[in-house]
């Protein structure tokens, strides 16, 4: 009898959704209505605006990472019965989700550890480290990094799609929603960084929060039957 991992990837979603609601729509709120920074001038100004209640999304993105880990691995182990292809798309989606961690989890030590100590203890020659590693600059290797990190999932969770088709239509057109939006989140960031922080930017950002959240929680209530 085959063993059913639903409930890892129950949790796993259940994680996600935790981390995507926390990091995302409420960690951004928290920011701007307490300590929010400044548009980006100069390293200076933003060591002069630092405050640690800027890196709690990123904390809080440390259960999305871990969330995202654990529905891949679920979704994988629970797929032995399953037919050849749709085993070995569940195996590249969990070393894609595998690559997005590390790329995702190297970000938040640089933004938490790294840039944080460099602006608590600001100096003149700090400020080519903060302007390439700061995500206040919209065009640090941060930013690059992060989009590709995201692009990285989308592919991920493109790969998961097929498992769901015969199980739950909405969350297989989500899966492939996600990873179109991605895809392509990345080609904008190749050609123009800049759209990140802007207005349009944030309005992609909360509109992609709301289809991740959504997904969670699809796949939560569909793997808790």
């Amino acid at each position: 009898m085959q063993t059913s991992y639903n409930r890892l990837i129950s949790l796993g979603a259940g994680i996600g959704l935790a981390g995507y609601v926390l990091s995302g729509p409420a960690g951004f709120l928290l920011v701007k209505i307490t300590r929010p920074q400044p548009v980006w001038v100069s390293p200076a100004v933003f060591a002069e605006n630092y405050h640690i209640v800027q890196d709690v999304p990123y904390y809080f993105g440390l259960l999305l990472i871990g969330g995202m880990l654990m529905l891949a691995a679920g979704l994988f182990l629970n797929a032995q019965d399953e037919a050849p292809k749709i085993r070995f798309h569940l195996l590249l989606a969990l070393m894609w989700t595998t690559f997005f961690a590390a790329l995702i989890f190297f970000n938040y030590i640089c933004q938490t550890t790294f840039v944080r100590h460099l602006a608590l203890n600001y100096l003149p020659e700090h400020d080519p480290s903060i302007a390439t590693f700061s995500m206040a600059n919209p065009m640090s290797l941060a930013w690059a990094v992060e989009m590709w990190g995201y692009g990285v999932l989308g592919v991920a969770t493109w790969l998961m799609s097929g498992y769901f088709l015969n199980r739950s239509k909405a969350i297989y057109r989500l899966l492939i929603a996600n990873g179109v939006v991605s895809v392509l989140t990345v080609v904008f960031t190749v050609v123009d960084m800049k759209w990140l922080l802007t207005p349009p930017g944030i309005a992609g950002y909360f509109a992609w929060n709301v289809l991740m959240i959504v997904l969670m929680v699809l796949i939560y209530r569909h793997t808790k039957r």
